[in-house]
C-alpha cells in the first residue's frame, strides 16, 4: 500500500514513463514538474501551447526546449482540444492542466467528436498525506472540483471513482466516510440523510472492494479518540481513507484550507474520462504537480490492468 507521495512516485516510475499532454504551459510550475518528471523516467512530455513561451520557460529552467515535443498552439481553447484529439487516438495516456483553467480546459475537451467522455460521471480526487502523530498513509477527497450539488446516483459514482483511486494505490479495502456537519441523522439537513441512504445503499455491494458508512463529522471519521468520546461506532469511524464531501464548495473549501492553513501539498485527478485528467490549481507548487503525474500513471496502468484481465 502506498503510504505517501515518495513512494507514490517511486511506484509509478516502476511502472515505467506514459506520454502526458500539458495544455497551456504558460506558468513556471507546470515546466518545471514536467521536466522533471521527464527527468525521473515518470513521464514523456508533450507541450501544447505558446512555443515561445514555452521554449523560453524551460530554459529558464535550465532544460533544453529541443529535448520535449512542443505543439505550437497560441489559443488556449484549441490547445485543450488538440490535446483531447491525441488522448482520443491514444497518441497521449494523460492531460496535465497548464495555465488554462479548470472550466475552460474540461469545456474545450468534453465537446464533439473529440470528446472524452465514457459515459461515466467525472469526479475530481484529491489526495494529501496524513501525517499526524501515529498516522502515516494517503487520504482522498471528493468532489470538490467538479459536481457543484450531486444527488444520491452521482454521489455513488463519486464514491466508485474514489474507490478506484485507492485501488491504484494498493488499499485493497478502503474505508469510505460520507460527511455532514454532524454524525447523526438530522431530517432538516440534507447531506445527513444522503449519508444514510448512502451507506444503506453500498452494503448490498453497490460499489465493491470498499466499506461505506454515514454520516460522519469530519473529526470522528478521523480521529479515533474523537470517535470514542462521541459513541461513534463503525469500522469507518475514525480510520477514513475517503473522505466523500457532501457538495463542492464544501470540497473545494476544506482542499484549499488543508493547501494554505495546513501547508499541504494535493495530488489531483479527474476521474471517470478516457484518461486521467490533472487539474492541479495553477497556484500549486512543481511537488503536487509532480505527486499529480506519479498519479496520473498509476492510473493508466491500473486501467490497462484491467483492460488486460477483461479481455478473453
Amino acid at each position: 500500500m502506498i503510504r505517501n507521495f515518495r513512494m507514490m512516485v517511486r511506484r509509478a516510475v516502476a511502472a515505467g514513463p506514459k506520454t502526458v499532454a500539458v495544455i497551456a504551459p504558460q506558468e513556471s510550475s507546470s515546466i518545471e514538474a514536467i521536466e522533471q518528471a521527464c527527468r525521473m523516467g515518470l513521464a514523456r512530455g508533450v507541450l501544447i501551447g505558446h512555443r515561445a513561451l514555452i521554449e523560453q520557460m524551460l530554459r529558464q529552467a535550465g532544460a533544453d526546449p529541443a529535448g520535449h515535443e512542443i505543439i505550437d498552439e497560441r489559443d488556449m481553447d484549441r490547445a485543450a482540444g488538440r490535446g483531447a484529439e491525441m488522448a482520443a487516438a491514444g497518441e497521449v495516456d494523460i492531460l496535465l492542466k497548464g495555465g488554462i483553467s479548470t472550466n475552460r480546459l474540461l469545456h474545450a475537451i468534453l465537446k464533439g467528436p473529440r470528446s472524452l467522455r465514457t459515459g461515466r460521471l467525472m469526479s475530481d480526487v484529491a489526495l494529501f498525506e496524513d501525517r499526524r502523530e501515529g498516522v502515516r498513509k494517503i487520504v482522498m477527497i471528493s468532489d470538490g472540483g467538479v459536481n457543484v450539488a450531486p444527488d444520491l446516483k452521482e454521489k455513488i459514482c463519486i464514491i466508485r471513482n474514489a474507490v478506484a483511486v485507492a485501488h491504484a494505490l494498493g488499499i485493497r479495502v478502503p474505508r469510505v466516510a460520507i460527511l455532514s456537519g454532524v454524525e447523526k441523522v438530522q431530517p432538516e439537513v440534507r447531506s445527513t440523510v444522503d449519508a444514510l441512504a448512502l451507506a444503506k445503499i453500498c452494503s448490498y455491494g453497490e460499489v465493491p472492494g470498499c466499506v461505506v458508512d454515514g454520516p460522519f463529522a469530519l473529526d470522528n471519521a478521523i480521529s479515533p479518540e474523537a470517535a470514542k468520546i462521541k459513541k461513534v461506532e463503525s469500522p469507518v469511524a475514525g480510520a477514513a481513507d475517503i473522505l466523500i464531501m457532501p457538495d463542492l464548495e464544501a470540497g473545494n473549501i476544506f482542499g484549499k484550507s488543508l493547501v494554505y492553513y495546513a501547508g499541504k501539498d494535493l495530488a489531483h485527478v479527474i476521474v471517470g474520462a478516457r484518461v486521467p485528467i490533472l487539474i492541479s490549481s495553477r497556484s500549486d507548487p512543481p511537488a503536487a504537480r509532480l505527486a499529480s503525474i506519479a498519479l496520473g500513471v498509476l492510473m493508466t496502468e491500473e486501467a490497462r490492468k484491467r483492460e488486460g484481465e477483461e479481455k478473453p
